[in-house]
């Protein structure tokens, strides 16, 4: 018997989702989560779980995120990707993954994608990580991207298309690129890390700019910096007092 998690923000999804998968003789749902944060505490008590149906875009940590951490586990679960996207929306997780499954919850799609985990189990085949390295950002070394979700769809960013990001008036984490200005729910610091061997560097507590789109560095009040980016020209990005010295030096390296 397959035994399941349910991670989904929404109390009525998780519930329904849980009512249907009860019903069925091959699965038992163990436990439910309504972020992934916590459905890593859990599993890294090194609990006996078969398959994660993972809820893309949750308020705090996201699914394609949490997807990421959970294949660094010593044995990872299968993960089944829920979205209430259409098919437009869910093209990205057609690269050979183990399963997506659109909301609202059909009772006979449910059973076909646990016929095929049921399958796998059997097989003892591994999931795809690769998948989840290519949605999550967390690749090998030099090749980083990052997933955001924008009108329905999701934007696969590599490290060339982004010029700058920053935390906006509201406390939301803007990414300024070449496909256009892109809300998304990662903190800066977790963007930061995950660029962290590329090329971009903190300006300011609120801003990660790409070095290689810098076309002017104009001196500003306090001997500090205003900088001009190539592809978003309209907004000027400060270089604070406390990062001068390190971005002079990171910056006579480009």
């Amino acid at each position: 018997m397959l035994k399941a998690i349910v991670v989904d923000d929404e109390l009525p999804a998780r519930e329904e989702l849980k009512y249907i998968l009860e019903e069925m003789p091959d699965i038992s749902v163990i436990a439910d989560f309504e972020d992934g944060a916590e459905l890593m505490d859990y599993l890294k008590q090194d609990r006996q779980v078969d398959v994660v149906f993972l809820d893309v875009q949750m308020r705090r940590k996201d699914g394609i995120t949490t997807a990421g951490e959970i294949l660094q586990l010593p044995q990872p679960p299968y993960v089944v990707f829920l979205t209430g996207f259409g098919e437009h929306a869910v093209k990205a997780f057609e690269l050979n993954a183990v399963d997506y499954i659109l909301k609202p919850f059909s009772e006979q799609r449910l059973r076909q994608t646990v016929k095929k985990l049921l399958a796998l189990q059997k097989k003892n085949k591994l999931s795809n990580s690769n998948v989840y390295q290519f949605l999550s950002g967390t690749e090998p070394p030099g090749r980083v991207r990052l997933s955001v979700w924008a009108n329905d769809r999701m934007v696969i960013l590599q490290p060339s298309d982004i010029v700058f990001v920053k935390i906006d008036e509201d406390g939301k984490t803007m990414i300024c690129s070449t496909k256009g200005k892109l809300v998304t729910k990662l903190a800066l610091k977790e963007i930061e890390q995950k660029l962290s061997s590329t090329q971009f560097f903190r300006t300011h507590k609120s801003f990660l700019v790409n070095l290689d789109k810098i076309s002017e560095v104009e001196p500003w009040f306090n001997n500090t910096y205003m900088l001009t980016l190539e592809g978003c020209s309209e907004e000027r990005v400060p270089v604070a007092r406390h990062y001068m010295k390190d971005f002079n030096k990171a910056f006579e390296r480009i």
